[in-house]
C-alpha cells in the first residue's frame, strides 16, 4: 500500500512530496521522492541512520545523500538500495557535496542538455534540480542560477521572492554560456570522480581494485567508478564516452593487455584527461606493456606489497591532479 510521507533523506524540507510502499518481499521500503528520486532503504538503515532526530545528520549530509541517489539512479538499472553498509561508507567518506563551482557547471549542463534535447528554453526548474546538481537546498541552487545570469552565462525570467528561492523560468544559455557548455561536453572541465579501465573477472585484480584502489582514490577526495558501477540500458560505447568525458582522471590497468582498457586510455588521452597507468610488477618487467605506454607514468602493484602500492598510487594521483 502506497502512503504519502516526508522523505527520510531530504525530510521534504523544500516542501515537495514523497511516497513509500513495501519493497517486494525484502525487509525494506521503497520511496519515491520528488527531490531525491526513487530509492529503497532497509529498515535497519532507516532506524539507525535516517531517523529524523539522528544527531549529526545535518541538512548538508542529507543533501549529499540525495545527490548520490540521483547520480546512482542515472547509472543503475533499478532504484539504489541504501543499506547500513552503504550509509556507513558514505558517512566515512564525509558526505561531501560538489563544490559551488561544480554545482554551477552541473546547472549549466542541465540547462544546456534540456535546451539541446527539446529545442526550447527550460520552462521551470523541476523539484529535483537541487539534488541533480548537488546543492544543499533549492534556495541555494536557484541563487546559483541567479549568479550564472549575473555572470552573463544564462538568460531567463527571474522573479525575486523575499520568502524563499528566486522564481526562475524560460532558461537558456547565452553565447558565452554555450561556449562553456561545449567545453564541458568535450571533457575540458572535469567532474569529481576517476574512471577505472581494467579487465573484469580477474581473481587478483578485482579484489585489489575493490578493497584498495577505490578506497585509496576516495581518501584523496574523489569517487572511483568502473563500467560495472555505471552499467545501464543503452549503447555501451556511448556510455563509456560519457563516463570518460566527465571524469577528473582515468586510471588504466595494463596487466592483461586488455584491448578495451587501451581504447579507453586512448580516448581519455585524446580528450586531454590525466591518465595514470597501473600494472602488475612481474608483467611490467618481464613481458612488458605496449610500447606506446611503457614510457608513461605507471604505478606497479604486487599482491604481496599492496600497502606500498597504495601509498605510491595516492602520491602519484596527488601530483598528477595538483592536490
Amino acid at each position: 500500500m502506497t502512503e504519502t510521507i516526508a522523505c527520510p533523506v531530504c525530510l521534504s524540507a523544500d516542501g515537495y512530496g514523497c511516497t513509500v510502499e513495501p519493497f517486494g518481499s525484502r525487509d525494506a521500503r521503497l520511496f519515491d521522492c520528488d527531490v531525491c528520486g526513487a530509492f529503497a532503504v532497509s529498515r535497519t538503515a532507516l532506524d539507525d541512520y535516517l531517523e529524523l532526530r539522528m544527531p549529526g545528520m545535518t541538512r548538508i549530509k542529507r543533501a549529499a545523500i540525495s545527490h548520490k541517489i540521483r547520480v546512482n539512479n542515472d547509472r543503475l538499472p533499478e532504484p539504489w538500495m541504501l543499506t547500513t553498509y552503504e550509509l556507513e561508507s558514505l558517512i566515512s567518506d564525509g558526505l561531501p557535496l560538489p563544490t559551488p563551482n561544480q554545482q554551477a557547471l552541473n546547472a549549466m549542463r542541465y540547462i544546456g542538455d534540456r535546451v539541446t534535447d527539446e529545442g526550447v528554453p527550460v520552462g521551470e526548474l523541476p523539484p529535483e534540480f537541487s539534488a541533480l546538481i548537488g546543492s544543499p537546498s533549492r534556495e541555494f541552487a536557484c541563487n546559483l542560477v541567479v549568479e550564472l545570469r549575473n555572470s552573463g552565462l544564462i538568460t531567463g525570467l527571474f522573479l525575486t521572492n523575499v520568502n524563499g528561492p528566486a522564481h526562475v523560468q524560460e532558461l537558456s544559455l547565452t553565447l558565452a554560456g554555450w561556449g562553456q557548455y561545449e567545453e564541458e561536453r568535450r571533457g575540458r572541465k572535469s567532474g569529481s570522480y576517476g574512471f577505472i579501465a581494467l579487465k573484469f573477472g580477474d581473481e587478483t585484480l578485482d579484489p585489489l581494485v575493490r578493497d584498495h584502489v577505490k578506497p585509496a582514490i576516495a581518501s584523496i577526495g574523489y569517487d572511483a567508478v568502473d563500467l560495472r558501477d555505471v552499467s545501464k540500458a543503452g549503447i555501451i560505447d556511448n556510455l563509456l564516452r560519457i563516463q570518460i568525458r566527465d571524469a577528473a582522471f582515468v586510471l588504466v590497468d595494463l596487466t592483461h593487455e586488455n584491448a578495451g582498457a587501451y581504447w579507453e586510455a586512448g580516448y581519455a588521452e585524446g580528450l586531454g584527461k590525466p591518465v595514470l597507468y597501473i600494472c602488475e610488477k612481474t608483467k611490467f618487467y618481464e613481458k612488458q606493456t605496449h610500447f606506446d605506454t611503457n614510457h608513461c607514468t605507471t604505478v606497479l602493484w604486487h599482491s604481496d606489497h599492496v600497502e606500498e602500492f597504495v601509498e605510491d598510487l595516492k602520491a602519484t594521483l596527488k601530483r598528477s591532479l595538483n592536490i
